[in-house]
């Protein structure tokens, strides 16, 4: 009997992100905890912010109630809800993180309930309809369960326990469970009673209905099916049903259960025939559902086999029909109901229908027992039966109404559950990853705090770091001021040496060998980070499907890594603790609830790459509470007083700072020399190459503290002396310890110094400013003078303190007692001791004392400096670091005598050069290049070959008599950086390196990094040019190498009287071409204190100098054309071989053959002043581009027929060797033609970069495209003229990018002359574009442009003069001052902008003077739309003919825009001139957007304009309309729009104009019958094109229909609201008045309150547009006379909301039509979001198409992923 068929429903489908699973082996529930994927991360950020501030109020609670509490180990306050209370301790869930906190009343607050109005983040709850089997493994469930965390899983809600605990039927969890041997199905009631009695809470399944959207989803949907009786079943299991006796004992299982009163059973020795029958039905089915598709459906009748969601076959009952595809079924030999799939049920093999039904239903006799003890035994009883243990039963009766057994249990056997065949193996899941922008910040927070816990005890061994340690770190990754990791100095070394050794080890692993397979969260890796490939520590703590999550534990990083690159870590890299600790900034939070991009970007500045003083000022669970200084600024800032003075963040003075004891803080010049470390792991290079500068006890001193009574400072720092390798100046030895370590001090600041001693004994005699604790700059009294001294603190112990005397090198040890604050005003002076070392490399000449030098050698050295009788000059030629510090290597010299003082020793015997040992090498590390003077000295004379032009007055050069010496440096580069390629795994010297130039050799540089992090800038020490190199072209040296002995060979030089101060382009320019690569003769004049020299230079007899002071001279005064062929040198150039040549600019060989450089094209005469014609043929933006002279045109067609003629073609030899600047033919990809080219760069595997000389676009081609050009085309000059705009703030939207039609055709003035030599440097021009001429646009660098392009646009453009009509240089969105000229009968205008005054002039002076040239025109060709002259007052205009009479024509001037009748035979043709230049009377429209266009709008228009006619408005360019050939604009006059004047007219002046309706009763019933007032209309506030509005969303219905408020409009809403809900009697809406366009108020029942309206519609029903919501509603047309008219104070108030269209997407259907799942996904992708809004397009009066972000993500871009959209093919660019 089927009539007892009762409702389905579906369950409640939800999509979670896993985060934690758990299981309890006794009770095999799984427990799980979850987020949503559609939580807002930032919502409960803001929260957790709020949390911390509020106030907090002790108070008692109960279970189960809401508080917040305090985490003991951080300091932090959560909410949470009390779950338990023992004696004095409560145990609190924490309902947004998952943990469970114990602790006592003391950290627990009472809060209001609005801290809870967010629900929370995470829900938690059961895995549903699964079991977990007693005999699994325990730690193979555990990886498995690992695997699913921060996976996402669809689930139904079976049922709810309290505080909205979950039971969650995950299937895919469930099925990748049972097929593993994990876990066992369970149906729906039985799992709900076992809950039910492990919880004590009685629960029924989940019957709530979900709204039909959810129910059409795509994906399957899960039904269930109230339960109905077993009255339809009675007789078949009356039956086919097993037959049992009273009184008979058997040995069951529990199968399925309702309550106690009602569960079945299998008797245990029916389960091999049950396996063996789902076997068989398996192996009968699987092969159907091959044939499904080839066969009609079967039969299936009330019996069937159904595939059961576990996998298995079972024999079935059809219960139903089916409902949505989906059957009731019940599982007749296991006794429960499922719905399942219509696929997945099939007919029953007919030899099994006479099988007995195997299950049995039954019921407790203990149920009516008074016992309760018995009771509760049977009901335990049966819980166990339901865990899956056996029950041995007694059959107590039958109950043949109900047919249920009645049974005792007698006990339970330990005989669990087992599933045949289990695979005992970690499961993949079958759930996809989530991809990169799946992933919320929060994802894997606790775990990954778990990770860092346990990392941060074994480092705080490791660093002994306690609060209030202080010590120099390094931030090595930054994440926000309250994020960010720190390395100390003190464990730096040991972390390079162990990078070192890790480089080294998997340098000799394959990628395939020593992967990390089946990586699980927590263990502990190696693996590779993606920008610079090497190899770092890391754990890992997440897995995907092709890789894995990795925590870099050295710097605090976390990137994914393909599998491939994760390697096993090998022991000795596993035993060291993290070098990296995480860290937050002490007392401040941020301004905005969270931190910000820009905050942590400052932030991050702030830190990197520099040492700084760390005070660990508390500890929490996971990180160090820290009070960060920077010790290289000026008063040693504090970070937090930065960022609060910076306003980056606010102040919160939550930890108190207490001083503290800085104990032996020894801060070594390594410091300076660290590997830049940034935001992850890289090898680097120092940010300034200049850094060698920096001196060890500078850097010592550079770690101070000031006093304040209030709060800490920054600690002070004394300022470094500037010493670089050649510097060169006088100097006093301070100290001499030996030949290797003695300090110095520059003689020109001993004075200084003198008065500054002075000052400090003065002071420091009768005041006392106590040491801080944490002071490390100081002043200290020495106890052998009494005399007062700055120094710096090396060492406190036992009331005693060992400092460094700062300006003086030596190292005293005094009492603590004898140390004084410094005061602020003593820092001004440099610390003036430097620390030196005699040339390198000698060596000790008694190694018997212990290696050192001998009493007997540094007394020598002492009587040579101090018995010296002039003063002593010190020439740096090297820096390298020991393990002191950084040193000095310098020559001293007598400045008398100019005697060596290491010469003198050598004559003593006393030292010897010795080649550098292995023992050297490991405690040196050069920090630069050998710095040689190459022994010039004033008056020599020297053979150079010019290497690099700096300036108009710096070059560089190599010595000719250096040669061999290049030579064999040139051959030890080859050979080194060979060896570098094959072993990578030398110690290196960091900034020294080898670099690739861009003709593939290797060359020695100066490595400092740039902007982008795949590149380097390298300064060529040998060739003093500075180039930028990708990292892998840049090889460090290594430290044995002799290349970093061998001096540098570029030598530096000023040309002498040659001035620097007005520097000029031009100059260097000339100087580049005319003496580059060649050589020359200097005469030296001078030696300059930084190392160069200042010399004279020659070409034969003329003087290199004086021409260039010629030059200099000529530019400066009057800007204009230089001929520079005049100033060619006349002297034979002597061509020198590769090795002299700058890097990249090396011949590759030396044959004389000639060779055309681009210097040889004649001069373009362009000057200040110079005014011409022009096309624009190549634009990259407004600071570059590039013009083709108009008059050049006809040059350049026939030079490009010459040029691809096939004579030309068959006669053109390819190149055979090609240099920089080098003139060629290059074919262009898009037309294979021939055009001029330059070589501009050599690009690797034989392709070049080109420039179009004549047009000024660029290629990369092949070699095999580019041909040595004919010397006959070598006599025209270079036809392109480099350009940049002098005033670039009318194109503040970049409108020269190519986004909208370039403007060809253009008058250019030149303002200011920058360059005329090709490659040209731009000429600042002042654009007057005249007349647009149809070119095709550019895109912006786009290297495959036309080079003829510029041709084809400009013979389009004489086939169209309707765009003549469009003015140049008007951009959308542009105000302009305008003065209209007419106003027409149709309401537009004309009017011309103020700024092209001055070119009506010019024009009419130019129509002046080709007046002669203008033909007249014959009567019969006088037709419409002809351009032409005619002649008005006496003056000539240019003119438009609109309509041709018998003897008269109508023509518009169309520079006046006035309409005039003239005789027909007096009109006279314009000649090419004049059609060039743009119409300066520009045709407008009122832009009505908003408004009706009525009958009556026309002639209010016009009569509101013509009062404006001669005077002075402005004009806002709203759009451009192609149909009408005009602009749209708004006027704005006395700070108005005009046309809120024109509907305050409308509304005042009565009788002025017919209403639409009125203009319809005239048309149909022929009346003249005039309303009283007009209809009242209400318009958009102006918005501008491509600007970012904030807003949000009003009303979605689909993408091409929805409304977004825009923030600006809040108080226009407010103001709206306001006069609402005070709204005065007001007057009936006129029936005249019901037309579409109309405003007014209607009461609407939606809101329940009066809203204005825009009638849409007025036919049998009225459709309003409630203007201020975006949606519509629609009243009965009987019902209109309760529309009322708008108050006189609403009148002028915009609409708020925006009638919108999302851009560039369309529906994926082929009907055109968004689906329901596309609407309900947009709806969502708008929902309660910040978005931002950009307008692109007006559609129609009312709509705009517009991009939206929200919460920073195209909205357009996530619908497309989704899948509900395709984009449309052209979508312009955002």
């Amino acid at each position: 009997n089927l009539s007892g068929t009762s409702a389905s429903c579906a369950l409640w489908p939800v999509d979670l992100k896993l985060t934690h699973l758990d299981w309890n082996p006794e009770a095999t529930l799984i427990h799980f905890q979850g987020q949503y994927l559609t939580i807002c991360d930032l919502d409960y950020i803001i929260l957790q912010g709020e949390i911390q501030n509020i106030l907090k109020t002790k108070a008692a609670v109960d279970i189960g109630e809401f508080c917040l509490v305090e985490d003991v180990d951080s300091g932090r306050w959560y909410r949470g809800r009390v779950q338990n209370w023992k004696k004095d301790l409560f145990d609190v869930f924490l309902i947004d993180h998952g943990n469970l906190l114990s602790v006592d009343i003391s950290h627990i607050s009472s809060c209001s309930n609005d801290l809870f109005i967010l629900p929370p983040k995470l829900v938690c709850g059961f895995l549903a309809n699964v079991l977990l089997l007693h005999g699994c493994s325990h730690s193979v469930v555990d990886k498995y369960f690992s695997n699913l965390i921060k996976k996402h899983v669809t689930g139904y809600i079976q049922a709810l326990l309290p505080h909205k605990v979950f039971l969650l039927e995950a299937p895919d969890i469930n099925i990748d469970l049972i097929r593993h041997g994990f876990g066992r199905h369970v149906d729906t009631d039985t799992f709900l009673l076992l809950v039910g009695m492990l919880t004590e809470v009685p629960l029924k399944q989940n019957m709530d209905p979900v709204p039909d959207l959810l129910i059409k989803k795509p994906w399957g949907q899960e039904f269930c099916f109230k339960s109905s009786c077993l009255q339809g079943y009675k007789d078949i299991l009356s039956l086919c049903g097993p037959r049992l006796s009273c009184g008979t004992r058997a040995k069951v299982r529990v199968t399925a259960a309702v309550n106690p009163g009602l569960f079945y059973c299998q008797k245990t020795s029916m389960e091999t025939d049950l396996w063996e029958m789902s076997k068989m039905l398996a192996t009968v089915n699987e092969s159907r559902i091959k044939e499904r598709n080839q066969k009609t459906p079967e039969n299936l009748g009330l019996l069937c086999s159904v595939k059961g969601k576990d996998g298995k076959w079972y024999r079935g009952y059809v219960q139903f029909l089916p409902v949505n595809s989906q059957l009731r079924v019940l599982f007749i030999d296991y006794g429960f109901f499922e719905s399942v799939n219509v696929e997945n049920v099939y007919g029953l093999p007919p030899d099994l229908f006479s099988t007995t039904i195997m299950a049995f239903p039954c019921s407790l006799s203990s149920l009516s027992d008074e016992d309760e003890a018995v009771k509760t035994q049977q009901l335990n009883f049966l819980k166990a039966g339901l865990l899956g243990r056996v029950l041995d039963v007694e059959i107590r009766g039958f109950d043949k109404e109900q047919h249920l057994y009645s049974i005792t249990v007698i006990g339970v056997e330990d005989n669990n559950v087992k599933e045949p065949e289990p695979i005992q193996e970690l499961p993949s899941m079958i759930i996809e990853s989530v991809s990169k922008e799946d992933l919320s910040p929060q994802c894997g927070y606790l775990y990954n705090e778990t990770i860092m816990g346990k990392a941060m005890c074994k480092t705080l061994e490791a660093e002994g770091i306690h609060v209030n340690s202080v010590f120099v770190g390094f931030v090595v990754h930054v994440q926000n001021p309250s994020h960010f990791w720190i390395r100390t100095e003190k464990r730096n070394d040991e972390f390079e040496e162990m990078t070192m050794k890790m480089a080294d080890t998997f340098s000799q692993i394959k990628l395939d060998e020593d992967v990390l397979l089946k990586p699980a969260l927590g263990t502990l890796c190696c693996a590779v980070y993606e920008e610079d490939m090497h190899f770092y520590r890391g754990v890992v703590t997440d897995t995907y499907k092709h890789g894995s999550e990795v925590l870099f534990i050295d710097f605090g990083n976390i990137e994914k890594v393909p599998h491939k690159l994760i390697k096993k870590m090998p022991e000795t890299f596993a035993n060291k603790s993290a070098y990296a600790f995480c860290c937050t900034l002490v007392n401040v939070f941020p301004l905005d609830e969270i931190w910000t991009c820009i905050t942590s970007d400052f932030f991050r500045q702030a830190v990197s790459n520099k040492p700084l003083l760390v005070h660990v000022v508390q500890m929490r669970k996971n990180k160090f509470v820290v009070d960060l200084h920077d010790m290289e600024s000026k008063d040693n800032q504090s970070i937090t007083e930065l960022l609060i003075s910076s306003k980056q963040a606010a102040y919160w003075n939550n930890v108190t700072i207490e001083p503290v004891v800085q104990n032996n803080i020894d801060l070594t010049e390594k410091t300076r020399s660290l590997t830049e470390k940034t935001r992850s792991p890289r090898y680097g290079v120092k940010s300034d190459i200049n850094g060698y500068t920096e001196q060890l006890h500078c850097e010592k001193v550079g770690k101070t503290c000031k006093i304040e009574t209030e709060k800490v400072q920054a600690p002070a720092s004394f300022k470094a002396l500037n010493i670089k390798p050649g510097c060169n100046l006088a100097v006093i030895c301070s100290y001499i310890k030996s030949p290797s370590e003695f300090w110095c001090q520059p003689l020109d600041k001993h004075l200084a110094l003198k008065e500054l001693m002075d000052e400090l004994q003065q002071y420091y005699s009768t005041h006392s400013v106590p040491l801080n604790s944490r002071g490390s700059c100081c002043i200290a009294k020495s106890p052998q003078d009494g005399r007062w001294y700055r120094a710096f603190v090396i060492e406190i112990q036992k009331s005693h303190a060992r400092v460094m005397l700062v300006d003086y090198g030596f190292t005293i040890q005094i009492k603590e007692q004898n140390l004084e604050a410094i005061m602020p005003e003593y820092l001004y002076l440099e610390a003036q001791a430097f620390r030196c070392s005699l040339n390198n490399p000698i060596k000790p000449a008694d190694p018997e004392n212990s290696g050192d030098w001998s009493p007997a050698v540094c007394k020598e050295l002492k009587d040579l400096v101090f018995n010296s009788t002039s003063a002593l000059r010190c020439e740096v030629t090297q820096l390298y670091v020991k393990f002191q510090g950084l040193y000095n290597v310098v020559e001293l010299y007598d400045t008398q005598t100019q005697q060596s003082l290491t010469n003198l020793l050598f004559k003593q015997s006393v030292p010897r050069e010795e080649p550098i040992s292995a023992m050297q090498l490991s405690t040196m590390i050069p920090e630069s290049f050998v710095y040689s003077s190459h022994d010039l000295r004033p008056g020599n004379e020297e053979q150079v070959y010019i290497t690099h032009v700096s300036s108009q007055c710096e070059i560089y050069c190599h010595l000719e008599r250096n040669t061999e010496m290049i030579e064999e440096l040139e051959n030890k580069i080859s050979d080194e950086s060979e060896k570098l390629m094959q072993d990578s795994t030398t110690a290196v010297v960091r900034k020294l390196s080898l670099a690739k130039y861009f003709d593939g050799k290797w060359y020695r540089g100066l490595a400092h990094p740039v902007q982008s992090p795949l590149h380097l800038g390298v300064f060529f020490v040998d060739y003093g040019n500075t180039n930028i190199s990708e990292k892998t072209h840049v090889m460090c040296i290594p430290r044995d190498s002799d290349l970093l002995y061998t001096p540098m060979q570029a030598v530096k030089c000023h040309l002498a009287s040659v001035s620097k101060e007005k520097l000029c382009s031009d100059v260097r320019e000339w100087l580049d071409g005319a003496i580059l690569n060649k050589q020359l003769r200097v005469v030296v004049i001078g030696k300059r204190e930084d190392g160069s020299f200042d010399v004279e230079l020659f070409d034969g007899d003329v003087n290199i100098s004086e021409k260039v002071k010629e030059l200099i001279l000529r530019f400066s005064p009057e800007p204009r054309t230089v001929d520079t062929q005049s100033l060619q040198l006349c002297a034979r150039i002597k061509n020198r071989p590769p090795k002299k040549h700058v890097p990249g600019e090396r011949p590759q060989h030396t044959e004389d053959t000639e060779i055309h450089q681009l210097s040889c094209l004649p001069d373009m005469k362009v000057s200040s002043g110079f005014r011409a014609m022009c096309f624009v043929s190549h634009i990259n933006s407004v600071d570059s581009f590039f013009l083709q002279l108009s008059e050049d045109e006809p040059t350049i067609l026939k030079m490009g027929e010459n040029l691809n003629s096939s004579i030309i073609r068959d006669s053109l030899k390819s190149a055979t060797f090609l240099r920089v600047n080098d003139l060629v033919l290059a074919e262009y990809e898009e037309d294979g033609a021939l055009y001029r080219s330059a070589v501009t760069n050599y690009e690797g595997s034989s392709r070049f970069k080109v420039e179009f000389v004549d047009y000024g676009n660029s290629a990369v081609m092949g070699k095999e495209k580019i041909y040595s050009i004919p010397k006959e085309y070598l006599s025209h000059p270079r036809f392109s003229i480099a350009c940049s705009l002098l005033d670039t703030s009318m194109y503040k939207s970049d409108i020269l990018d190519g986004s909208g039609c370039v403007p060809s055709v253009l008058e250019a003035a030149v303002e200011s002359e920058k360059g005329e030599k090709s490659p040209p440097t731009p000429a600042t021009l002042s654009p007057k574009i005249e007349k647009h001429r149809g070119a095709p646009t550019i895109n912006k660098g786009d290297s495959k442009e036309n080079p003829r392009m510029i041709t084809k646009s400009s013979v389009e453009a004489k086939s169209d003069c309707a765009d003549a009509h469009i003015p140049p240089s008007i951009q959308v969105r542009d105000t302009e001052a305008s003065t209209v000229l007419s106003v027409l009968s149709n309401g537009t205008f004309y009017a011309r902008l103020n700024r092209t005054s001055e070119l009506l002039t010019a024009m009419e002076s130019c129509i002046a003077d080709n007046l002669y040239k203008c033909k007249m025109v014959a009567d019969e060709d006088v037709k419409h739309g002809l351009e032409c002259l005619v002649q008005v007052d006496m003056q000539w205009h240019r003119a438009f003919v609109q309509d041709v009479g018998l003897e008269t024509c109508q023509v518009l001037l169309v520079d006046h825009g006035t309409t005039v009748k003239i005789p027909s035979g007096s009109i006279q043709r314009e000649c090419s001139e004049l059609t060039k230049m743009p119409h300066l009377a520009v045709l407008c429209k009122l832009n009505c957007l908003g408004f009706s266009e009525g009958v009556a709008a026309p002639e209010l228009w016009r009569e509101t304009l013509k009062p404006m006619i001669g005077k002075e408005v402005k004009l806002v360019f709203v759009c451009y309309s192609e149909a009408e050939k005009l602009w749209k604009v708004e006027v704005v006059k006395d700070g108005l729009f005009v046309l809120c004047h024109i509907t305050t007219s409308l509304q005042q002046n009565e009788e002025m104009v017919p209403s639409t309706a009125e203009t319809r009763i005239e048309e149909v019933e022929g009346e003249f019958n005039l309303c009283t007032s007009p209809p009242q209309q209400l318009f958009f506030a102006p918005i501008d094109i491509d600007k970012a509005y904030s807003g949000f969303a009003a009303a979605v219905t689909t993408p091409c229909e929805f409304c977004i408020v825009l923030e600006d409009l809040l108080l226009v809403m407010n103001k709206v609201s306001l006069i609402l809900d005070d709204l005065p009697e007001q007057m009936s809406l006129p029936v005249a008045h019901l037309v579409p366009g109309t405003c007014c108020l209607f009461k609407s029942h939606t809101k329940n309150k009066w809203c204005r309206a825009e009638i849409a519609d007025a036919d049998t029903t009225a459709v309003l547009n409630l203007v201020d919501y975006g949606h519509y509603e629609g009243i009965p047309y009987e019902d209109c006379s309760k529309l009322k008219r708008l108050p006189e104070e609403m009148r002028n108030l915009p609409k708020v909301t925006y009638p919108c269209i999302l851009r560039g997407v369309k529906p994926v259907g082929a009907d055109g039509q968004w689906t329901d799942g596309a609407a309900v996904f947009f709806q969502q992708s708008l929902y309660q979001k910040n978005l931002q809004i950009f307008f692109r397009e007006c559609v129609s009066n009312t709509h705009w198409k517009v991009d939206i972000l929200a919460e920073g993500v195209h909205v357009a871009k996530e619908l497309v992923d989704a899948g509900h959209a395709n984009y449309i093919d052209v979508i312009e660019a955002i």
